[in-house]
């Protein structure tokens, strides 16, 4: 039996992919180029097939077979990663990186005001910050390139543990004049109303519909957006209301001409909370990320 590819070759090959130029892949992995071309030559010697397209010669690509040993590359560099790391961190505690993810509802409203609180309490630790919808961060902890998530329930977290946080109340964001009330509004209110909501795959769509009992407008046709901010934009110029969740209406710069109503009776609410995987290797940096004041305090 042949010997397999080696790390290196496989470095080669990610950042070729990355890149899709030779002259740059070799900068990225600090080689020459021609260092960079005979190692991955060495690696199809090795497999004894092709891995790089060379019929293209207007642009680097890969075989099919290419695009499989791409795809092994990633999962084996990433789990030598993970085993560095956990090497580093049984030398030296509460150190090394800490991959944490959030959802885009939570993300840019939590981050600057826990972030230099944990990098202050963990200064040998390095955050680093994936933001996703949540059902791409439960793919990434499921491929072990994120440690954690910060996400908002209900949502499905089988197999995963999981941390509650808190309760986040909603807000109703409107134009001026859309309620007589001066502030507090019942649910009910909304019913004739154009409730703007975000695209499908946020869940914070999901949360408002559910929470607010506003199945109904799925089959209305109603403007929808991509953001927070979007939305917020949107209340202002008029074309309809939106549910905001607390964070949002603190952490944020509201236009002078929307109104924030609160809800009084049935409150509608989410769920913030963190998930990750009970194998993981980096189980003593999630342990004290959870239980930093930080987190306990964020609202």
């Amino acid at each position: 039996m042949s010997a397999p590819p080696t790390l290196k070759q496989m470095q080669y090959l990610t950042a070729l992919a990355q890149t899709g130029n030779f002259h740059q892949a070799a900068a990225l992995c600090h080689v020459s180029q021609s260092t960079l071309s005979a190692g991955l030559k060495e690696m199809e010697n090795l497999l004894g097939q092709n891995v790089l397209d060379r019929q293209n010669r207007k642009k680097t690509t890969l075989t099919p077979f290419g695009q499989e040993v791409l795809k092994t590359a990633k999962i084996v560099l990433n789990q030598v990663d993970t085993l560095v790391a956990r090497a580093q961190m049984l030398n030296n505690p509460l150190s090394g990186p800490m991959r944490l993810g959030l959802i885009p509802t939570i993300a840019p409203y939590l981050l600057p005001h826990i972030l230099p609180s944990l990098q202050a309490e963990f200064p040998n630790m390095e955050f680093q910050i994936t933001e996703d919808l949540t059902a791409n961060l439960i793919e990434k902890l499921n491929m072990n390139t994120i440690d954690m998530a910060i996400i908002a329930f209900p949502y499905n977290v089988t197999g995963f543990e999981s941390q509650i946080f808190y309760e986040e109340p909603f807000y109703c964001a409107a134009p001026k004049g859309i309620f007589k009330q001066n502030e507090y509004i019942k649910i009910s209110d909304l019913a004739d109303k154009n409730v703007l909501l975000l695209e499908d795959g946020h869940c914070l769509r999901d949360h408002a519909l559910s929470a607010c009992a506003l199945q109904n407008k799925e089959d209305k046709k109603t403007l929808s957006a991509t953001s927070l901010l979007t939305l917020i934009q949107m209340v202002a110029q008029g074309h309809g209301i939106t549910l905001l969740p607390e964070m949002v209406t603190k952490h944020s710069a509201l236009p002078p001409n929307m109104v924030l109503h609160r809800f009084k009776g049935h409150i509608p609410k989410r769920i913030i909370g963190a998930i990750w995987r009970a194998q993981n290797l980096n189980g003593a940096n999630i342990k004290a990320t959870l239980q930093s004041p930080a987190l306990k305090t964020a609202h």
